[in-house]
Order: C-alpha cells, then structure tokens, then sequence
C-alpha cells in the first residue's frame, strides 16, 4: 500500500486550499482535518477532542465520502475504531483506498515536534508537502480569526510568534527527510501562479500532474458537511468560488513588521520574505481596522447560537448596540486630551447588568507623566447616591470615593485625578477611564447631576492622524469582543451554577460599582408558574431588585416593570418582603415582570450595606396552586 502524504504549515498559512487542490488529483484521496497524526492512540485521540469539539468533525466527514454513508452511520463507523491505534486506522483507511494515496491535512504537527518525528517511524516512505505563507499574513489572520486562543493552543501564546514557532518545527524536521518525498510551496504563488506552482510541487515528490488541482471549487472535494460532519479548516472557504489572487497580500494590511521578533525576520528571510521591506500606508491601517472591526461584528453575529429565539434575536440587538458603544467609547468619545462626560448606558444600551435607577457617565482619561484632571460639578438635594470610579486596563476597578466623601455642604464638589499623591482621586498611572454614577430612587422626583471634566493645561484640537483612528478602531474591537467574551461567559457559569439559587457574588470582571454588594440568580420557570422571592430588607443607602436577559441587559422597563427599589418594595413592618414573578399580572403587589422570557438573570443591589446581606430565598409554584391558596 502506498504511505501517506502529509500536508504541514503553520495554522492561516493557506493549508485548507492547498488541501482542497490536491483533493482534485484522482490519485489522490485529500479528506478534511481527521486530527490523528497528533495522537498514538484513537482512545488519546477522543480523550482530547472531548474537549476540542469543533475538531470532531473531519474523520467523520472522511468516512462519509470513504464508504458513501450518511453521518450517522459514518459516527458508528468512527466508534469502532476506537480501541485502535494511529497506525492501525491510518492502514484502515489506506486499505479501503486501494492505490490512491491518503493525504492527511495536519497543521497541528506544527506544534508538536515529537508527533513529527513520530510519522517517520510509523511511515517510514510518507511524503510531505510544507505550505509557507507570508508572516504577515499569518500574524494578521490568527489575530482575526474567532476563539484563536483556544484554538491555538500549544502554539504560541501571541499570534505574532506562531508562524516562527511552526515553521521552525517544519524545517528542522524536513531536514532529515530525503529529497523525492518533500516539497515547499509558497501560499502567495499558490494563488498568483498556481498552474507552476502546482507543477512544481508534483515534480518534487514525484506526483503527476493533473489539470484538476487548479480548480478547487469544482465538485465537492469535502469542503462542507452536515451538522456533526463540518469539515475541519479555513471556515471562509465556502464563501468562494474561485483561486482569488488578492489574497496573497489582503492580510498584509495593517501589518507592522516591527511587532514580530528578530528570529521571526531572520527566519523570514531564510524562507523568503523580507519584512524589513514592507510599509503599509498609514490608510491601510484604518481599512484593516475597520475590516477587523466589522469581520469581528460578522463572526459574532455567526456564532451566537442560544437556546431559544428571543436569546437569539436579542444577541443580534446586543451585539448592534456594543458595536455601537464601543465606537462611541473609543473613537467618538475617546480623546483623553479633550474629555467629556457622556451616558455610557441607557434604555437602548446596556451591558453587565446595567441598574434602571442610574445614570452612568463615563469620560476617557490617561493618567501618568503629570496628567491631572478636575472633575466638578453639584449634587441636586436628594440625590439618592453619587459615585466616581477609576478603571484600569482590562476593566480593574480602581479606587474610588462616594458622595460623602467628596460633596461639600451645598452640593457642589471638585476633585483633582492624578497619579501622585496631590491628587484627590489618586490612580496608579494605568487609568484609561472615569465613571460617574447616580442613582435614582424616583426620577420624576429627583434631578440628574451637574458634572464637567478637563485635562489641565490640554493641548488644542488637532487634525484627524490615521494611526490614531486605526488604535482607537482596534480598541473598539478588542472591547466588543471582550465584553461578549465576558457577557456569554457569565451565561454560561451563571445559567448553570446558579440556576433557582441566589448567591452572593464577585461582580469584578463585570465592572461593579465597589460600594455595591451583589447577590444574583438565574432564573427559571414555565408559563403556568409563579416564582416567589422571600428575603429582609438590611440597613443600607439603597437596594434594588432587577430582572436581566441572557446579556445581562435589564429588561425594557419604559414599557414594564421588571424591577423594584427600597422604595418601591412593600414589606412588613420587619422589612421583610415578598416579590413575585410571573409573566403576566396576578395581583400581587410586588410584582415583576419577565416580558416574555422563561429564564434570565435576577440581581439584587444593596448598596453601602450597614449589615451582612443574606441571599433571599425561592420558590416556584404553578399560578393556580397559588391562588387557591
């Protein structure tokens, strides 16, 4: 039987395509990623892609086109091999093929040198094909592409290192493989030249050449599949139709070459690239940017999959209103020499269990070499709570001071932000934002808040400079992806480890106000049902309760009532009290209302607790149990 081939590079470096050219030669059988080179064992195999999910799919797939049968059947198929080894289903496979050769699509042995050299031993005739693609293409890619850091992990921790560490691995193991059964091809000839680039890869490891290798989106060639059959590798290649010669330089802008290290130019070169000669236009940093930001907006609108239709249709509105807010935030309101106060949350934007009965102002700031800002203004009489708050890259909290600490008498205050010890609000020079909270008990009732920012001694306004436009479009992307990273990444903790159930918890990932005390629950019941909540209302400025979807947005409260502050709450005269959920009005007068949704989040805030906060109690009944009792 004839050894295999093994396609390698460097994960973004063009090894899907290549894989789906050679699937055209009819001596050659070119399946998805199967995912076993990497392992000794199909029991090793299972263990690790139990955790690796989305990599399942490629055997399956394989089996599928192999033997003819549907996915089901194909899952039955890849079940009973799983007692064997690598070898053995390598042999299995090669068995069924007869005299075509098995090419084997694995960019994970980049990442894994003793799997490399593993290969000779178990084929000692295998053949290799190393596809190289420009460093910054890569690095840009990798640097796009959804989830990459669980994606690719054992790599490299940053993108930019990657394809030096991958293509290292590569050449030193081909290295000691004999002439006649390796080859190099390069990504960018492969889509610019493909007719000699693909002549002379056959020519290196004595394959001949076939016409079909130029026209990889002709027939099937496995580059989709059914639910639980996906084909392993570049997801964007179903969106094609043709070689598209464009993009051997797409990724390359908004490449810096000065981001990756001398090892990675030195190996470059070697390879045949010349970083030192690439300057992109400062234009086309803006036009990646904003590529990036929009590619990122499109990936996450195609991976959110939730379990019902208004989790589905309200991601969509979250992930328009974060695009939106993160636009706002860092290229709209994100001058740090010329700052303002603006709402960062509000009825039609909400993010980590907003408050309904708080105004959030947010202004940019950067603190360090002497920057100091005078934040001002005046307190209303009866305002409820005043908060100002630092945060810190990556979200921190940093130090803060509430109303009594820093309003004088008439109302009226004004605090210097430094980082030195003159400062009123003192930071540690790693600032990028300050946020003002008030909080109401009656809107109707209470007046917002006087409030001004300034940088001392602020430079004048300047033109526009694309660089700058670029960092700030990236920031907002980093931020809409952050906060739906963390947004989804609660859902998931809390609609599990806190299902019925309130508990007191850690809200530092979720940008808390620190004088709060937090205390939350996933809710969930059935249409005929009724959830009580029963707790005591402590000593405290303020306490609320407050219904939230599965992106921890409160639910539309200028059209129903989904929450209930101290003074809205009617308790017995030992401030205990009772609040009743339901999805339509039973008559009980602490009613909430979940407009429509079966599950979500429940947050109680008790602000400047004078005693300890004890999470309240539930019980769930169905609505005609309830009112016969």
């Amino acid at each position: 039987m004839p050894a295999p081939c093994f396609v390698l590079g460097a994960p973004r470096s063009g090894t899907t395509l290549l894989r789906v050219m050679l699937a055209g030669h009819p001596a050659l059988f070119s399946p998805p990623e199967m995912v076993l080179a990497p392992f000794a064992t199909m029991a090793e195999r299972r263990q690790k892609l139990d955790e690796r999910f989305w990599e399942k799919g490629g055997l399956r797939r394989t089996l599928m086109e192999l033997l003819g049968v549907e996915a089901a059947e194909a899952k039955a198929v890849e079940a009973s091999l799983e007692h064997r080894t690598v070898p053995e289903v390598y042999a299995w496979l090669q068995e069924r093929l007869g005299e075509r050769i098995l090419v084997d699509k694995c960019p994970h042995l980049g990442a894994d040198p003793a799997a490399l050299q593993r290969l000779l031993r178990w084929f000692p005739d295998a053949r290799f094909i190393w596809i190289v693609r420009h460093p910054g293409s890569v690095t840009r890619s990798i640097e796009n592409m959804p989830m990459a850091e669980v994606m690719l992990q054992g790599y490299a921790p940053d993108a930019r290192d990657i394809w030096a560490y991958a293509n290292r691995n590569i050449r030193d193991f081909l290295a000691g493989v004999p002439e006649g059964r390796k080859a190099r091809i390069h990504y960018e000839a492969m889509v610019q030249s493909p007719e000699a680039a693909m002549r002379a890869l056959c020519a290196d490891i004595d394959l001949p050449f076939h016409p079909s290798l130029l026209t990889p989106y002709e027939g099937d060639r496995m580059r989709e599949g059914p639910s639980g059959a996906r084909a392993v590798g570049d997801p964007n290649m179903a969106g094609r139709g043709s070689i598209q010669p464009e993009l051997a330089t797409k990724w390359l802008e908004g490449f810096d070459p000065a981001s990756v290290s001398p090892a990675t130019h030195a190996l470059a070169r070697e390879l045949g690239y010349d970083l030192g000669a690439l300057e992109a236009p400062p234009i086309a940093a803006v036009s990646a940017a904003m590529g990036a930001l929009f590619d990122s907006a499109r990936r996450l609108e195609q991976d959110l999959r939730m379990p019902n239709d208004l989790d589905n249709v309200e991601g969509r509105r979250f992930l328009l209103r974060m695009l939106s807010a993160s636009i706002d935030l860092f290229v709209e309101e994100g001058d740090v020499d010329r700052p303002r106060f603006h709402h960062s949350e509000g009825p039609t934007r909400k993010m980590f269990a907003d408050n309904p009965d708080a105004d959030y102002w947010r202004a940019p700031v950067k603190l360090g070499g002497g920057r100091a800002y005078r934040v001002s203004g005046r307190l209303p009489p009866g305002t409820a709570y005043v908060g100002i708050l630092l945060y810190r890259r990556g979200g921190a909290v940093g130090n803060h001071r509430h109303d009594h600490a820093f309003v004088g008498a008439d109302g009226t205050f004004s605090l210097r932000i430094a980082a030195d010890d003159t400062a009123d609000l003192r930071g540690e020079g790693d600032e990028i934002a300050v946020m003002v909270r008030q909080y109401f008990t009656d809107r109707a009732r209470e007046a917002p808040i006087e409030l001004h920012i300034a940088l001392d001694g602020a430079p004048g306004p300047t033109a526009l400079e694309p660089r700058d436009l670029a960092r700030s479009l990236e920031r907002a992307r980093r931020n809409l992806e952050v906060v739906f990273e963390r947004t989804l990444g609660t859902w998931k903790m809390a609609s599990v480890g806190l299902l019925n159930r309130f508990t007191v918890m850690d809200g530092a990932a979720l940008f808390p106000t620190p004088d709060n005390t937090y205390v939350a629950c996933w809710y969930r019941f059935g249409e005929d049902q009724i959830m009580f909540v029963r707790g005591r209302l402590g000593r405290s400025r303020y306490w609320s309760f407050c219904l939230y979807n599965a992106f921890m947005e409160s639910l539309d409260y200028r059209a129903h009532r989904v929450s209930l502050n101290h003074t809205q709450l009617v308790c017995d005269a030992d401030g205990n009290y009772e609040i009743c959920l339901a999805h339509r009005n039973p008559g009980h007068p602490n009613w909430v209302d979940t407009t429509g949704h079966h599950a979500g989040y429940a947050l109680i805030r008790v602000l400047l607790a004078e005693e300890a906060v004890e999470p309240p109690g539930i019980e769930v009944k169905y609505e005609r149990e309830w009112r016969r009792g």
